[in-house]
């Protein structure tokens, strides 16, 4: 059995690698969040402190060894360094989420895990969170090589760049907002000379992958993008949103330029591609991924029985 700590872990992607991971009885499962949403999981031990405390990681934190921590929830620098320093004992094994974002937008598509991150930066909300997940991954390398417990085992990296992640607990404004219109029977604002294809990835399989990269020499001191094969749109968004709900929704047709002007949220790229190969993992770690089809459909049951209880 592995043991495993897990940082983060009551929200979306965490939550659900949570569930999936304790139903396996195959890890001993440590989470540590702020304990606004608990888990009451089967092999799941809670501990609620933020981890910015470090006095609370070596007063609260078991002093044991850890086959590998999964981190959902490092944003800021020094999050990794500051957390593993304050451990007693180094752990196996290092799994952090970080994006895809972080690439060079310039790349020349598909994007690899050789293609060239970013390196410039603007001052939105968005470019300030991709500089700070480069810092991170820089970090955490930085961290395995340069860091000595009292264990002197070596630590490995995995770092994990997802494209846009959907499925059940979705918080972010994408999917859930077209649940949400069909619901409400508003009409869904709808791009109709958006161009850009763009990735996702569905949050059950990133669950899988961090469970098969779990402890697996194969994944040690890699970075894996996480994007599904197929390339999506916002037409045949719409049209998988179409299938799942069982016939047609409502729109509201809008150009991109009108979007822009009245400041209509709109989740997805418009007019760049934002489009990855995502076959490495699949192929190091052998999970393959869920057709989109399938997964949408999953995704858009389980939001409309919760809603409609």
């Amino acid at each position: 059995m592995y043991k495993i700590l897990v940082i983060g872990g009551s929200y979306f992607m965490g939550r659900v690698f949570n569930i999936l991971a304790s139903r396996t009885n195959e890890y001993d499962i440590r989470v540590i969040n702020r304990g606004r949403y608990s888990l009451n999981l089967d092999n799941v031990v809670e501990m609620h402190f933020d981890r910015h405390n470090t006095a609370m990681i070596r007063g609260v934190v078991p002093d044991d060894t850890y086959d590998a921590i999964v981190d959902f929830c490092a944003y800021e620098p020094g999050d990794i360094y500051n957390f593993v320093g304050s451990m007693l004992n180094k752990p196996s094994q290092y799994i952090y989420i970080s994006t895809a974002s972080v690439y060079d937008p310039y790349a020349p598509a598909p994007v690899d895990e050789n293609s060239p991150v970013a390196t410039r930066f603007g001052t939105d909300e968005n470019s300030v969170y991709v500089e700070k997940k480069l810092k991170l991954e820089e970090e955490l390398k930085y961290t395995c090589e340069h860091t000595v417990w009292r264990n002197m085992r070596n630590m490995a990296y995995t770092i994990l760049r997802p494209a846009f992640v959907y499925g059940p607990f979705n918080y972010a404004p994408r999917e859930p907002l077209y649940f949400q219109n069909i619901i409400n029977g508003v009409p869904t604002p709808h791009p109709t000379d958006a161009t850009a294809k763009f990735q996702f990835v569905y949050v059950k399989d990133i669950a899988r992958m961090i469970m098969a990269a779990i402890g697996n020499p194969d994944a040690f001191n890699q970075v894996f993008n996480m994007a599904a094969p197929e390339e999506i749109d916002y037409n045949s968004f719409l049209a998988e949103l179409e299938k799942a709900n069982g016939g047609k929704v409502d729109i509201a047709p809008i150009t991109c330029a009108e979007a822009v002007q009245q400041h209509i949220p709109l989740p997805f790229p418009l007019q760049h591609d934002e489009t990855y190969d995502g076959s490495k993992i699949a192929r190091t770690l052998g999970v393959e991924y869920t057709p989109f089809t399938d997964a949408f459909k999953e995704t858009y049951d389980i939001y409309m029985k919760a809603m409609r209880r």
